[in-house]
């Protein structure tokens, strides 16, 4: 029984090194929908879907019935050990045939004041996306503002804007650039 109970955790421990060997040294986040650890929102099942993925069965989406999307929501200080200057976000997007605005937001908020955020950067997917009905990879590099700190929160989300269209997007990464 301890052999077999030893032989799993080494199976087990070699699976979790070989994950993290093929994580980028600077990736700070990254999901392809299937966990949403670290993603939330009161509308979870609506955004979560399977209609369209990148990869794997689930990407999120937003459409004329869902605003915003779930979100991801973590400390700075959990992110990256070091102060972040400038991160990219990248994403794969879908819009189908037909007109979307929907925007790819982020933000760093501080907690105290949060009616306020620190930054606020919104990626207007139809300005990146000049193909419909086809998987799209886009990404922004955004500089972080000097007063950003560990105690920050940081946030990134699907907003529909007033857009009558549907947008969905799968396989999210953040990464530290400098």
């Amino acid at each position: 029984m301890k052999r077999a109970l030893f032989a799993f955790f080494a199976l087990y421990l070699t699976a979790c090194g070989d994950k993290a060997a093929d994580k980028p040294a600077n990736q700070l986040t990254h999901t392809d929908f299937e966990s949403i650890d670290g993603w939330l929102g009161d509308n979870t099942s609506n955004s979560l879907t399977k209609e369209k993925a990148h990869s794997g069965q689930y990407s999120i989406k937003v459409d004329p019935a869902i605003e915003y999307s779930i979100g991801y929501n973590n400390l700075l200080g959990k992110l990256s050990a070091s102060k972040l200057r400038k991160i990219k976000v990248s994403a794969w997007v879908y819009l189908p045939k037909g007109s979307s605005d929907a925007v790819l937001v982020t933000q760093v908020v501080d907690p105290a004041n949060a009616t306020k955020p620190i930054l606020w950067d919104g990626l207007r997917l139809a300005d990146q996306v000049k193909t419909n009905d086809k998987w799209v990879n886009v990404e922004k590099e955004i500089a972080l503002p000097d007063n950003v700190s560990y105690a920050n929160r940081f946030n990134i989300y699907l907003w529909r804007t007033s857009s009558p269209g549907t947008a969905f997007i799968d396989d999210l990464s953040v990464e530290k650039v400098d």
